[in-house]
């Protein structure tokens, strides 16, 4: 932009000067001067048209890269939310299951506590481990858990 901005009036500059050589210059051979500062002019222009090119080549650069940087970010944002549902799932899931093995570590009654056998104690055990499963396979085929 620096540059657009210095060459900007350059052109005209040496364009007025080219005209004033070839008009009221009688010392030097007006012909080579002449077509010496066209050439520049034609350089000049010929820049600064450069520069306007690649100036847009830029701005429609940064605007893709805008664009492609927003679009990971809603990737990652997407992937975020999956991590969370599935973490929400297993907490909903794992929640009733605490309840229950917590009631063990009080002092309330305990069906079979009173009995010799393990009998109570492996049927709690796989009715919690029945419904974990139960909520793991309903939680899959209804959210697409994995």
């Amino acid at each position: 932009m620096s540059l657009y901005r210095l060459l900007g009036n350059k052109a005209d500059v040496i364009k007025g000067f080219a005209k004033r050589c070839n008009e009221h210059w009688e010392v030097a051979p007006r012909s080579e001067i002449g077509l010496y500062l066209g050439d520049i002019q034609d350089h000049i222009i010929t820049m600064t048209g450069n520069l306007s090119h690649y100036e847009n080549l830029l701005s429609r650069a940064h605007s893709n890269y805008l664009a492609q940087i927003n679009i990971r970010m809603n990737e990652r944002a997407e992937e975020t939310n999956d991590v969370l549902g599935k973490l929400t799932i297993l907490g909903t899931i794992v929640l009733p299951m605490n309840i229950v093995t917590g009631m063990w570590g009080m002092n309330v009654l305990v069906p079979g506590q009173d009995g010799d056998t393990l009998t109570w104690f492996w049927c709690i055990t796989g009715g919690l481990f029945a419904f974990g499963l139960t909520c793991y396979f309903i939680a899959k085929r209804i959210y697409r858990l994995v």
